[in-house]
């Protein structure tokens, strides 16, 4: 989808890592920006760099994981600049990096409730609105981890997550063609982008454990990382094409399919999914 100077994008998860990139990116191409994200300080400081004036980028404190927080944002938006034309719901958080069996449950509720159930308010705030209208783009950030856990950092309840995203967006797009099959759905397939994603218990609320949980562990698996701005730069381009699917780490694309094309070549060869008449 090509969207034109004063196109109006919804970002989650803005403040920090792929959203702040985004966002930057949004304002840089003549874009209206609605901005939401749950750490106050740095998205008034992201504000305030973007666009002093208050013309252009409207934002919000919001908790993705609580509807009436998103409820609430999505209704200054619509009520100001309008329906959006492209949403990229964003806001993720991972965990401890410790085995499955050592996750506790609040680890899963907060993960799950970021996530995913963040990706569900989020939609579920602006898609009537723009279903109405019949047109737009809403887009997802999912993650390699969603499509080959072999390449993500292995945490369980983050992998979980990202694989519900994927599903999610294929869902929606079957939904969306009966009902406004002008729209598009994306899942943008992160890799590794320069974030403090690993560091993300610093925004984790008490019911969860607080932010005085213990931070992931300081070495990093993947080294070699995108900068936030670059990847960008790739997810905009790369969403004129209105792909399905759009994993902007180029070194990640061959080992996701080569992973995908095993699973299939398992399913075809397995005896269970061959049934006698």
């Amino acid at each position: 989808m090509k969207l034109a100077p004063g196109s109006i994008v919804v970002i989650t998860g803005a403040a920090s890592g792929i959203g702040e990139g985004l966002a930057r990116e949004c304002v840089e191409r003549g874009y209206r920006a609605a901005l939401a994200d749950i750490e106050g300080p740095a998205l008034r400081a992201l504000v305030a760099d973007l666009d002093p004036s208050s013309r252009t980028v409207v934002s919000g404190l919001v908790d993705v994981a609580n509807p009436d927080s998103v409820d609430g944002f999505a209704q200054r938006v619509l009520e100001g600049p309008g329906i959006p034309d492209l949403i990229i719901a964003n806001a993720g958080v991972i965990g401890p990096a410790v085995p499955m069996w050592e996750q506790s449950t609040k680890d899963w509720e907060w993960i799950i409730g970021v996530n995913l159930l963040g990706v569900v308010n989020t939609w579920a705030a602006f898609l009537p609105a723009m279903i109405e209208r019949g047109t737009g783009h809403v887009v997802a950030t999912a993650s390699v981890a969603g499509l080959a856990p072999g390449q993500s950092i292995g945490n369980a309840p983050y992998a979980a997550t990202k694989y519900g995203v994927v599903g999610l967006c294929d869902n929606l797009r079957i939904e969306l063609s009966k009902v406004a099959p002008e729209m598009l759905v994306t899942a943008l397939v992160a890799g590794p982008v320069r974030s403090r994603i690993r560091q993300a218990t610093r925004n984790r609320p008490h019911a969860y454990g607080g932010p005085e949980v213990p931070q992931m562990l300081a070495n990093d698996p993947f080294p070699s990382r995108l900068e936030a701005d670059e990847f960008a730069k790739r997810v905009f381009d790369g969403l004129e094409r209105s792909p399905r699917y759009l994993l902007p780490n180029e070194d990640f694309v061959e080992p996701v399919a080569s992973h995908l094309d095993g699973i299939a070549a398992e399913l075809r060869g397995s005896q269970c999914g061959v049934f006698p008449d």
